[in-house]
């Protein structure tokens, strides 16, 4: 075999690889011996048909399989001997072998351009103070208690702090229903607004209702609805309150950490304290994270694999509709909101495919590496608790070549690990927070 190989981009590949004769003929007849293996065959024991026979009546199957097996023995040989690691199925070009024949096909892919990175010990990051705040630790014991709460309804007055609300809410824009601005039986909870907080824009409309009334107010279209046209519009919104209800805790006693599976209350703190330490820190890391390939990637400017960016683009619009369909948009409303959309989606996968291939970057650099079996078990857990097939999800997976795409974000994952394990932590100045030991249980202090 004879190859050659020449960079077409910074971002691309092409090879060119030449077979003699006697290699393509050695490859026909390990496909045809393939093919005739466990085959029963009028006239032949099974497993025992001449390759003769196998050439002769499967001809096209034989060279389609032999044709196969050379280009991906071709691949596989050179990347391992050039160090060469594709970002994409590679494209085949060219026509099939012929038995006995000099076959020649070339094939081109992505790869990774030049990419300037830092060195990781005189990498840096600011970061809050990891204790967690009284606010967070008292929100994470009502999420304990409230397995237990009981709900009063409410009748004779209208909404109140902390009340749960159900409500038909219709938002439109020129008498056009809004795809996730509308929803029956909307389950909601008024909470108390701090001072200098931005009211949400269904508060003043629901506080002004009775149960069984209806109001009208508006609100303006998020920065972050899918639709661009949308955004910044005046949406008229229509509410009808459905019903009121008054959420009541247990009190903070050690009977009510019995029912919750702990010995004492104090046993309960504990475990509040730490799953919101444990939550807090993982919010510090996404943050640090986060700051951190900020900062590497500004001012940087490499060219970006074009099959990153396709992918990335098509997800983008992908999980678009998703949404849009969860919704109950309409097939018209879909089309045009994915068609408003190209643009923008075009720049977040630009975006995107940026940091992904910083990441590969310092992934190969680093040696960071994920195997075809991890990825797999990965696919694995994705089935713990869905009902769904393994089996069935494994070979959907594999044959969308999703597999790939998996694989390498476990490896992007890992490097930025190390790029925020790498780094020098500096921790910011915070304010005293109360201790959580003064949280008052039923009776006297905790």
């Amino acid at each position: 075999m004879e190859y050659s190989i020449e960079k077409t981009s910074p971002t691309s590949v092409s090879l060119s690889v030449t077979y003699g004769a006697d290699e393509v003929k050695k490859a026909f007849e390990r496909a045809a011996k393939r093919i005739g293996k466990g085959m029963n065959l009028p006239g032949f024991r099974v497993g025992k048909i001449p390759v003769n026979v196998i050439k002769s009546r499967f001809a096209s199957r034989v060279a389609a399989d032999a044709t196969e097996m050379l280009a991906d023995d071709a691949m596989m040989d050179i990347l391992k001997k050039e160090g060469i690691r594709p970002l994409s199925p590679s494209q085949y070009r060219g026509q099939p072998a012929e038995d006995g024949r000099e076959f020649a096909f070339s094939s081109s892919f992505d790869v990774l351009p030049e990419v300037s990175l830092p060195d990781l010990e005189s990498l840096s990051v600011v970061v809050p103070d990891p204790a967690p705040a009284e606010e967070a630790l008292n929100a994470m014991l009502d999420q304990a208690l409230r397995r237990l709460a009981v709900y009063e309804e409410v009748t004779g007055r209208k909404p109140q702090d902390n009340d749960l609300l159900i409500v038909d809410v219709r938002g439109t824009v020129d008498g056009r229903a809004l795809p996730g601005m509308t929803a029956d039986n909307f389950r909601l909870q008024l909470l108390p607004v701090k001072p200098g907080a931005k009211v949400p824009e269904m508060d003043p409309i629901v506080r002004a209702l009775n149960v069984g009334e209806q109001g009208h107010g508006v609100m303006i279209c998020p920065d972050n609805y899918p639709d661009p046209t949308l955004r910044g519009r005046e949406v008229q919104l229509d509410v009808v309150l459905r019903r009121i209800q008054r959420e009541v805790l247990p009190p903070l006693t050690d009977e009510t950490a019995q029912k919750l599976g702990f010995k004492t209350f104090d046993d309960l703190k504990q475990e509040v304290w730490q799953q919101t330490f444990a939550a807090h820190m993982r919010q510090i890391q996404r943050e640090g994270k986060h700051q951190l390939m900020e900062e590497q990637l500004a001012g940087q400017d490499f060219p970006l694999p074009e099959s990153l960016v396709q992918r990335f683009y098509r997800e983008h619009l992908r999980d678009a509709e998703h949404y849009l369909k969860k919704q109950h948009a309409t097939e018209e409303t879909i089309r045009e909101t994915l068609e408003h959309m190209q643009e923008e989606a075009m720049e977040f996968a630009r975006k995107k495919a940026k940091g992904h291939t910083f990441l590969l970057a310092l992934a190969q650099r680093e040696s960071i590496s994920a195997s075809w079996q991890e990825a797999e078990e990965a696919v694995r857990a994705m089935t713990k608790g869905t009902g769904q097939n393994y089996d069935d999800l494994r070979k959907t997976i594999w044959e969308a070549g999703v597999i790939t795409a998996m694989q390498e974000r476990m490896i992007t994952d890992r490097a930025l690990d190390r790029l925020y394990g790498a780094a020098r932590k500096i921790m910011a100045e915070s304010p005293v927070l109360k201790p959580f030991s003064e949280v008052k249980k039923q009776g006297g202090q905790a």
